[in-house]
C-alpha cells in the first residue's frame, strides 16, 4: 500500500512540475494606432501570421485615432511566444516582423487613413514606433500614390513596396551614357542586398519603353529586379517630387532616392555611380564615348558600398551617424545674396553644415527643424546649396520659411571635398575645426538634439 501511495505522490509531483511547461508561454502585445490626421478605425478584426503561416487572431479593433504624435491604445492582448511575419487589418495584410517574447511587452503601431491601414504604416517594436509616430506626423517625407506597371504588365504601386525598403533609380532603355552604369549598380547590389530590400527601375521615357521593351531589356542584361512604366502622365507624376522630368536618349537626370519599407523618402543621389571593373560586356557595349568615359573616370564617386550602407542606416530608426575625424577642408562660397563666406569665417564656434537640393524631399523636411533647433543649441548653422542657382536655391527657402541664405556650391565640388554621396548630408564641425560627425539622410529631432548637445559641450 505504502508503495502506491509513494508512487501516487511521485506522479503528483510531476504532474504538478510538468504541467506548467506543458502550458504555451505567452508575451503581450499592445497595439496603438495614429495617423496622418485624426480618424475612426471601423471595427476590424486584427490577425498576426506565423511562420507556418497559420493566422493567430489578435482580437477586434475599433474607435477614434488620434493625428501623430498622439496615438491610442486599440488593445492588449497575451499571443505565444515567437515571431510572427504579417498583420493583418480587415482585408488589408502587411508584411513586419513581431516578436513575441515571454513575459515582455511588444508594442505594435498601426497606421490609420480613412477607416485602413495606411499602405507599409506598420511599424513592430519601441525603436520602430517612435520612428512611425515621426514619420506619420509629417518629420519624414511620404512617397505619393502612384500607379505604374512592371515589365509583365502587373500592377506597381506603394502596395507593391509596401513593407520593403526600396531602391529606385531613373533610367530608359535607350540611354547609352548613364543608364547602363545604373543597372551595372543594380547587378551589384542584387547579389548583396536582403531579401527585405527591392531594387526598382523606372523609365523616363514611357513611349518607348513599354512593358515588352522592358521585359526584353531585363532578360537581354540578367535583370531580376522589377522596372516600371505607365502613360506619360503617371511616369511624370511619379517622378515630380524628385525633380525629374521625362526624357529620351541622353538628357534625362540621373536619379537614385531609398525608400524606406513604411513608404518614406529617405536618401536621394544625382550624379552617375562607380561601379568599376564589374559591369558585364553586355552593358559596357550599350555604352556611347561619353558612357565610356564616365565609367574610367569613376563617375561621381559613390556606388555599391555607399547605397549598402544606407540602407543598413535607414533600418534603424535614429541610428546615430558615423564618427568624424579629420580637419574640416577649407572653402569659400558665394551666397544666395551674393556674398563670399568661408569655413574660416566660423573658426572658434560649433558649427553645422547642411548640404541640400530643392529636389531632394528629406532635405525640405529636415531643414526647418535644423533652422530652428542648431540655433536654440548654441551653434551656427550653414546652408549649401548642390548643382543649383541662386535664383532657384532662393525661391526654395522662400517657399519653406526659411529667412537664412544659402551658400551656392554650382559644381559640387565643396560637397565632394566633404565626401557627399547622397542628400541630405549634414557635418559637425568641433570649434577646433575637426568634423565630429557626419550623417548621410535625414536628421530626425531626437539624433539632431544628442549630436548637438555633444557638440557645442567639446
Amino acid at each position: 500500500m505504502w508503495i502506491a501511495v509513494a508512487l501516487t505522490a511521485i506522479v503528483s509531483v510531476v504532474v504538478l512540475w510538468v504541467a506548467p511547461r506543458l502550458q504555451p508561454t505567452t508575451g503581450t502585445l499592445v497595439v496603438v494606432a495614429a495617423g496622418r490626421t485624426a480618424t475612426t478605425l471601423p471595427s476590424s478584426t486584427l490577425m498576426l501570421r506565423q511562420g507556418d503561416g497559420s493566422w493567430v487572431t489578435v482580437g477586434s479593433v475599433a474607435g477614434s485615432v488620434p493625428a501623430a504624435p498622439d496615438q491610442t491604445q486599440l488593445i492588449a492582448s497575451a499571443l505565444p511566444v515567437g515571431v510572427y511575419d504579417h498583420v493583418r487589418l480587415g482585408d488589408d495584410t502587411y508584411a513586419v516582423t513581431v516578436d513575441i517574447t515571454s513575459g515582455r511587452v511588444a508594442p505594435l503601431l498601426l497606421g490609420i487613413d480613412g477607416g485602413r491601414l495606411v499602405a507599409g504604416a506598420v511599424y513592430a517594436g519601441n525603436d520602430d514606433v517612435n520612428l512611425g509616430l515621426g514619420e506619420l506626423s509629417g518629420k519624414f517625407v511620404a512617397m505619393p500614390a502612384f500607379t505604374l506597371v512592371d515589365q509583365a504588365g502587373g500592377p506597381f504601386s506603394l502596395k507593391a513596396i509596401a513593407g520593403k525598403d526600396v531602391v529606385i533609380a531613373a533610367f530608359h532603355t535607350t540611354c547609352h551614357e548613364t543608364c547602363p552604369l545604373y543597372t551595372a549598380l543594380y547587378l551589384q547590389l542584387a547579389k548583396r542586398v536582403p531579401a527585405t530590400v527591392q531594387l526598382v527601375e523606372v523609365t523616363t521615357d514611357p513611349a518607348t519603353d513599354t512593358p515588352a521593351v522592358l521585359s526584353q531589356y531585363a532578360k537581354g542584361v540578367g535583370a531580376s529586379w522589377t522596372f516600371a512604366t505607365g502613360t506619360a502622365a503617371q511616369v511624370a507624376s511619379f517622378w515630380k517630387p524628385f525633380g525629374v522630368d521625362l526624357a529620351t536618349g541622353d538628357t534625362h537626370t540621373s536619379t537614385l532616392a531609398l525608400v524606406d519599407r513604411h513608404g518614406y523618402i529617405r536618401l536621394v543621389y544625382r550624379g552617375v555611380p562607380k561601379v568599376g571593373n564589374d559591369i558585364p560586356p553586355s552593358l559596357v557595349t550599350l555604352l556611347s564615348a561619353q558612357g565610356l568615359a564616365q565609367l574610367a573616370s569613376g563617375g561621381d564617386g559613390w556606388g555599391a558600398p555607399d547605397v549598402l550602407q544606407a540602407l543598413t542606416t535607414i533600418v534603424g530608426a535614429d541610428q546615430s551617424p558615423p564618427t568624424g575625424g579629420g580637419k574640416a577642408p577649407a572653402f569659400t562660397l558665394t551666397s544666395t545674396v551674393g556674398a563670399n563666406m568661408s569655413l574660416a569665417d566660423f573658426a572658434g564656434k560649433p558649427l553645422v553644415i547642411n548640404f541640400w537640393a530643392t529636389y531632394c524631399p528629406p532635405c525640405k523636411a529636415e531643414m526647418p527643424l535644423l533652422k530652428t533647433a542648431v540655433p536654440r543649441a548654441g551653434a551656427r548653422l550653414l546652408l549649401i546649396n548642390e548643382g543649383e542657382s541662386s535664383a532657384v536655391a532662393s525661391g526654395f527657402l522662400a517657399q519653406i520659411g526659411v529667412d537664412q541664405p544659402s551658400l551656392l556650391d554650382p559644381n559640387l565640388s565643396v560637397g565632394r571635398q566633404y565626401g557627399l554621396s547622397a542628400l541630405p548630408m549634414t557635418i559637425f564641425i568641433k570649434p577646433d575645426g575637426t568634423i565630429d560627425r557626419r550623417q548621410i539622410g535625414q536628421l530626425g529631432d531626437r539624433v539632431l538634439e544628442a549630436e548637438l548637445s555633444i557638440l557645442v559641450t567639446q
